[in-house]
């Protein structure tokens, strides 16, 4: 066997020594490049199947989360209206964009399918609940295979499936699309590296591929000269001309987004536009402008309306509802409503004016400076806080469904009195959804304690204090959402104790601060 074995190595090898020099330099390189993108290949297929399907699987537990507010906040009004969300929201997904999706919704012993598409079934229903015991959140249905987001709180969830044969097909086809690009390219390259082998050309190429990493590593403007040959020198040309035209498109879109964000941050408020109030704020936008909005409108001499709102996503599209949004509630103020009208007329224009699937929460209050009370209407926003001095913590809970899901929906408005010296924490859900580097959120819980610690302390002090512990507990991760911080005081002298203040950091309502 091993005579056998040295006598093919042989004669494979003579033939081999038989061939032209550039032959051989072709097998020699091409065939172990043919070997590595046939692995790269294989591996890249794999790594982008589970990402797709990862993906996939992420956007439909976003949109089961994006849903389940909404089935608890219409359970009360009976099965029907969630029998009709649930078809309005599958019919607007197009089987092109969203194949086989489905909604399911289980209330106890209740169970409710979307009938849009005809796929409501008990077998559907059955294997969507085998996909929620699977880790993979995926079952098969007959000859399907589905993948399935899910969302419960309480006894309610929410099942939200989609087909997932083709994100599969999607995956085959680039991948053959990248192969047909590979064989063409290759026989390309066949064809010139016998005349370019012939010339030198490791250190110009090494100097171009240097120049195209610092590219590619975003420092744009890089420029190489290479002159070895007339095609390495247009080449070089032509990295050159690229790169110029690259840093020049950068410095203008990084002109275009400073605008923008000169543009949102002109629009906030002032920090204390009305005599008897104090206002701190932190707004912190994830990318160059943000999907959070706050304001603070006088009213009148005694009344004045504070809001914060935050608009699903981040970045360009969602700074732009932001924009709408404010001049619908500036609208709504100028018309003297009632913050409960004015929460209703600014959602049914936020349906009107958005495309399906952009959604907002929002919180307004109105401080009634003279009467000393405030009202509230909550849009399905984070909860928020009225930190009294002498009676501890009010939660500022959501009164109604986020905007944009239901023109006519209705919401509730809540009284409560506030008097000189207490303080309204307003915040974006970006607050208490921070996500340190190993998983755990920041939470209210993590907010509560720093309110604590932190009562007897200024509110600007507070509203720093707030967003630096957000910066400590990310251990230099980027933010995954905008973060907006409002803290308004009602001016007066607050109650404080010294020797307990300093003996203690626990804040009861025996001790004149909030009781946590």
């Amino acid at each position: 066997m091993t005579a056998t074995g040295n006598s093919l190595r042989e004669l494979i090898w003579d033939r081999v020594a038989a061939l032209p020099l550039r032959t051989q330099l072709l097998v020699v390189i091409n065939v172990p490049l043919a070997v590595l993108v046939t692995a790269f290949l294989i591996y890249g297929f794999r790594r982008e199947m589970g990402d797709r399907i990862r993906d996939k699987q992420i956007a439909l537990e976003e949109e089961a989360k994006t849903i389940l507010p909404a089935v608890l906040q219409l359970r009360p009004r009976g099965t029907s209206a969630i029998q009709a969300y649930l078809d309005s929201v599958c019919a607007q997904m197009r089987n092109a964009d969203s194949p086989g999706h489905h909604i399911a919704v289980s209330l106890s012993d209740l169970v409710l399918q979307a009938k849009s598409h005809h796929r409501a079934s008990q077998a559907m229903f059955e294997a969507l609940r085998r996909a929620a015991d699977s880790p993979s959140a995926r079952t098969r249905l007959h000859d399907r295979e589905l993948i399935v987001g899910i969302s419960h709180s309480g006894d309610a969830v929410v099942f939200v499936s989609e087909d997932l044969a083709p994100v599969l097909d999607a995956a085959w086809s680039d991948l053959t699309r990248r192969i047909a690009g590979l064989l063409i390219l290759a026989a390309i390259a066949g064809g010139m590296l016998n005349f370019v082998l012939l010339r030198v050309v490791t250190a110009p190429l090494g100097r171009l591929v240097a120049a195209v990493r610092q590219i590619a590593m975003g420092k744009l403007g890089v420029q190489t000269d290479v002159a070895s040959s007339a095609e390495l020198k247009f080449l070089s040309e032509e990295v050159n001309a690229m790169s110029k035209a690259l840093a020049e498109s950068d410095r203008y879109r990084a002109f275009q987004m400073a605008k923008a964000r000169q543009i949102q941050q002109h629009v906030l408020p002032p920090g204390s536009p009305v005599e008897g109030l104090k206002v701190s704020s932190v707004f912190s936008p994830a990318d160059e402008v943000g999907g959070d909005y706050y304001d603070v409108i006088p009213r009148d001499e005694r009344r004045v309306l504070v809001c914060v709102a935050d608009v699903t996503g981040h970045g360009v599209a969602a700074a732009m509802s932001t924009m709408l949004l404010r001049a619908l509630l500036h609208t709504a103020a100028e018309l003297e409503q009632s913050p409960l009208e004015m929460v209703e007329f600014v959602n049914r224009r936020f349906v009107e004016a958005t495309l399906p699937g952009d959604f907002a929460s929002l919180i307004l209050v109105e401080i009634d400076l003279a009467d000393q009370h405030l009202e509230y209407v909550s849009a399905g926003h984070e909860t928020c806080f009225l930190i009294r001095q002498e009676d501890g913590l009010c939660e500022l809970e959501s009164t109604g469904l986020i905007l944009g899901v239901d023109k006519a929906a209705e919401y509730e408005s809540r009284r409560m009195p506030c008097r000189p010296g207490d303080r309204l924490l307003l915040v974006t859900d970006g607050v208490t959804e921070t996500q340190s580097h190993d998983g755990p959120l920041f939470g209210r819980r993590g907010m509560l304690e720093l309110v604590q610690e932190s009562y007897h302390a200024s509110i600007d002090s507070f509203a720093e204090r707030l967003n630096r512990a957000l910066v400590e507990f990310r251990r230099g991760a980027a933010p995954h959402d905008d973060v907006t911080i409002v803290m308004v005081e009602i001016a007066g002298n607050r109650a404080r104790e010294s020797a307990r203040s300093h003996t203690s950091r626990d804040i009861g309502v025996g001790s004149g601060g909030p009781d946590f």
